[in-house]
């Protein structure tokens, strides 16, 4: 059930900044537990994705999860998060639903299809911290974190003036959204990147803690204060990075979960806490 919170709830974190500790009072302004089908009504799905609710939890994977995972069927082996020959796979799935239209899911003439985007309709205040739990179901790669999500015009990520999207990658990173991206569970690669769009700049690289129990359940915890992101895994803070980027770090906007075609997996306890104050220790 999503429960907005008209009054100030606050809590303190000590979490590692900048190299030193600092203690934040925050407040919850958005927390979505799953618990029924009703917790939907804050997501919008982009792509050929599958979103569902399984034991007061979202479970969400593509409608040609099957089509992909055939072909590491067929060559015994799980996708890494490096390669794509999985690709003509999924295009001869989606060519037998939608014909001829399977031509909008390419990009530079390379078919690039088959992913998804669920967008939270929440917009986050400019410093925040988004919780959430995770497991996946699948040996195979990517899973994603969108976050300060907004068009060039600092708009919602739904307004009619942008670019339609339908879960191809360019459409998020190379097209006129501003957003940060984390990517998780990437077995053949083994870190977890953050990139800055549009452009997909890498940005920085840290351990990535799912791979150590790739098929438990793990806590991931972003904290965006001001220029300095950083980013924790089971309490774990694999990396901090500061944007010092020409134009500027990115401020609110809205959040989203991105699942690459290979993978499958659970989402659970999705919280967002705004940083009121933060104060050295």
């Amino acid at each position: 059930m999503m429960i907005r919170f008209t009054l100030l709830l606050f809590a303190l974190f000590v979490l590692t900044l900048c190299g030193h500790a600092q203690q934040y009072q925050t407040k919850l302004v958005y927390s979505c537990d799953f618990s029924n089908s009703n917790s939907l009504n804050d997501w919008v799905m982009e792509g050929p994705g599958l979103a569902s609710i399984q034991n007061g939890q979202l479970l969400l994977y593509s409608k040609y999860f099957e089509a992909a995972n055939q072909f590491f069927k067929t060559k015994g082996q799980a996708f890494s998060g490096l390669g794509e020959d999985y690709y003509h796979y999924v295009e001869a799935a989606m060519r037998q639903d939608i014909g001829d239209a399977v031509k909008d899911y390419y990009y530079d003439g390379i078919f690039r299809g088959g992913h998804l985007v669920y967008w939270n309709t929440f917009k986050t205040p400019d410093n925040y911290i988004i919780e959430c739990d995770f497991q996946s179901l699948s040996d195979n790669a990517l899973h994603m974190l969108m976050f300060s999500c907004t068009g060039k015009n600092g708009q919602k990520v739904f307004e009619k003036d942008l670019k339609k999207r339908w879960g191809v990658a360019a459409q998020y990173t190379k097209s006129d959204l501003y957003n940060y991206r984390i990517s998780f569970f990437a077995p053949g690669r083994g870190s977890s990147n953050m990139r800055k769009c549009p452009g997909r700049h890498l940005t920085i690289k840290g351990k990535d803690f799912t791979l150590l129990n790739k098929m438990q359940p793990h806590h991931l915890k972003i904290v965006k204060y001001e220029n300095t992101i950083s980013w924790y895994i089971d309490g774990q803070l694999s990396f901090e990075y500061i944007d010092d980027m020409e134009g500027g770090y990115l401020k609110g906007g809205q959040t989203a979960i991105r699942v690459m075609v290979p993978a499958k997996g659970l989402y659970d306890n999705y919280k967002i806490y705004e940083i009121v104050r933060p104060s050295d220790q």
